[in-house]
């Protein structure tokens, strides 16, 4: 059914008069005629009836008026909606990210959020090599995570992540590493570490600075997520090799001591597909290039 035939029929129940409601339409009075013809027949009711007192509605055209209402609010809400959506200003924005997105991310949101409340922002804490898959499927509109991005992507640095040791607070650790960069004090250490499916990534950076530091650590325990590695370096289980973001989910009883050289550092920034317009991912990138670092 024509919306148009539906607004010229809440107009003309509204004016009661062919002449004033076909102005208002800016269509003749034998054209508002055929319209509400035309919608009496898909209805098959009689609307209105003509008098000294000009269109009267009759009793089912009565009860269809306020849900013509409702059908052209709900129409206009629609395809206000869609303008919305087309804008980037509503709709949902679904951004991956991992442990080094936690200090830059959280902020960026939040601007986000106050520029555009009407946009729901879903967050997905997960790998480097999880995130280009997602990115690449469509799932994920934005993504923070390990650079270089590998094309079709495109990545953007925003910030240097470097590799800290995580050690159990006051061990006598801190001071050894602080005095020293001679990693091969690694061989006597009990180490803990994400299971290599879990962050690929992270796995293997630690792996290239170990390998370059001469140094092949006893490893203890391998965890599914950061939160316990770091648990357990709490406990004194043994020590970790994790980014410095880490430090913003520690618990209280866990120190970082900043490790340097080849491998220690490598950069992070924002990646998505360029390939796939998207006005919600440019409004947040806009944020983002606005957003002082």
């Amino acid at each position: 059914m024509e919306t148009r035939l539906l607004r010229a029929f809440i107009l003309l129940a509204e004016t009661r008069s062919y002449r004033t409601a076909a102005q208002r339409l800016f269509i003749t009075q034998p054209a508002l005629t055929k319209q509400i013809k035309t919608l009496e027949n898909t209805l098959g009711l009689t609307l209105f009836t003509r008098g000294r007192h000009g269109a009267q509605l009759t009793h089912p055209g009565e009860l269809l008026l306020e849900k013509a209402r409702e059908v052209i609010a709900q129409t206009t809400a629609l395809r206000d909606y869609a303008r919305d959506v087309a804008k980037g200003t509503t709709g949902k924005l679904n951004i991956g990210f991992g442990i080094s997105g936690i200090a830059i991310l959280p902020a960026l949101v939040a601007r986000f959020r106050i520029a555009y409340p009407d946009v729901v922002v879903s967050l997905e804490d997960i790998s480097s090599s999880q995130q280009a898959a997602l990115l690449l499927s469509g799932q994920l509109q934005l993504a923070f995570m390990r650079l270089p991005a590998a094309p079709p992507l495109t990545g953007q640095k925003l910030v240097h992540e470097t590799l800290v040791l995580a050690v159990k607070s006051r061990s006598a650790l801190m001071r050894r590493l602080t005095d020293s960069r001679d990693y091969r004090i690694f061989d006597s250490l009990p180490l803990i570490q994400l299971l290599p499916d879990n962050g690929p990534g992270l796995f293997r950076q630690v792996e290239q600075f170990l390998a370059v530091n001469h140094a092949t650590p006893d490893i203890v325990q391998q965890t599914k997520d950061m939160q316990t590695l770091l648990a357990l370096v709490a406990a004194d289980v043994g020590v970790a090799i994790v980014p410095a973001s880490a430090m913003h989910i520690a618990p209280v009883g866990v120190d970082m001591i900043p490790l340097q050289g080849p491998y220690s550092q490598w950069d992070v920034g924002m990646v998505w597909h360029s390939a796939r317009a998207d006005p919600l991912r440019e409004l947040f990138m806009a944020i983002v290039a606005s957003t002082p670092r």
